[in-house]
């Protein structure tokens, strides 16, 4: 499912704010693309208008050539607080938006812990799992019902660093057998380069489109290799001038 983003204007919150201007993206099925920006820049009032979560702008967001005009199945989102159900372990969490019959909702369980390492975890509660394994089952419930696309808003953002590299492998790992077009927004340069196939720089408020890099790089990502020192380097370098354009 291709995505089109074509963006004049989009308020935000305060009256005549604008957190975006000009964002012109198409994102091809498969793609795996993260958003990169200085605080403010709009990255996430762009994810949630192809979330549908937000649609009261000028331009238009497209999925499959039809226009968003609103939440759905087809697109699953992770936000940075794994909003699991509390009163619902991990098996009824992740199946949450899974419609099937009981032997679909099974199989696709079984799937799903497998390719989370969560099978010990199933009858456990959200206040049981460690942040990790939260985001895990966070991410499961959001995939669970094959969407065509994977919106991510910080997913990683306040595990500690040992856990937001697991989580990090873990999901190319999910992705790269699932093949969900995939966006996520990111303030982490490493965790950018470590996931994406494209990086979209975007530059200060009001945001727009500084720079889109592409990392030309195998999975896994070689943190040590000498190209991704080279790609954090330029990352940097537009990131830091993003600031001041």
């Amino acid at each position: 499912m291709t995505i089109g983003l074509s963006l004049y204007d989009v308020g935000r919150t305060f009256g005549t704010t604008i957190a975006v201007q000009d964002v012109s993206l198409d994102i091809q099925p498969g793609e795996f693309v993260v958003l990169i920006g200085p605080s403010g820049c709009g990255k996430s009032t762009i994810l949630r208008g192809l979330a549908g979560l937000d649609t009261e702008f000028d331009g238009r967001i497209t999925a499959g050539g039809q226009a968003i005009t609103g939440p759905s199945r087809e697109r699953g989102v992770v936000f940075q607080e794994h909003r699991l159900l509390p009163w619902y372990n991990v098996a009824k969490n992740m199946m949450f938006g899974f419609d099937g019959s009981q032997a679909e909702r099974k199989a696709r369980l079984t799937e799903m812990l497998s390719l989370m390492h969560l099978e010990k975890f199933v009858d456990s509660y959200p206040h049981q799992l460690s942040g990790g394994m939260a985001q895990r089952t966070a991410i499961a419930r959001a995939l669970a019902p094959l969407p065509d696309v994977l919106l991510m808003d910080e997913p990683f953002g306040a595990l500690d660093a040992f856990t937001r590299i697991e989580m990090q492998d873990a999901l190319i790992d999910v992705w790269q057998k699932q093949r969900t077009t995939a966006v996520l927004v990111t303030h982490d340069i490493d965790e950018a380069i470590v996931l994406a196939n494209r990086v979209v720089v975007m530059s200060a408020h009001p945001g727009t489109i500084k720079t889109v890099i592409d990392i030309d790089m195998e999975y896994p990502r070689n943190r040590t290799s000498e190209r991704f020192s080279e790609l954090r380097t330029l990352l940097l370098e537009q990131f830091l001038d993003s600031h001041h354009s």
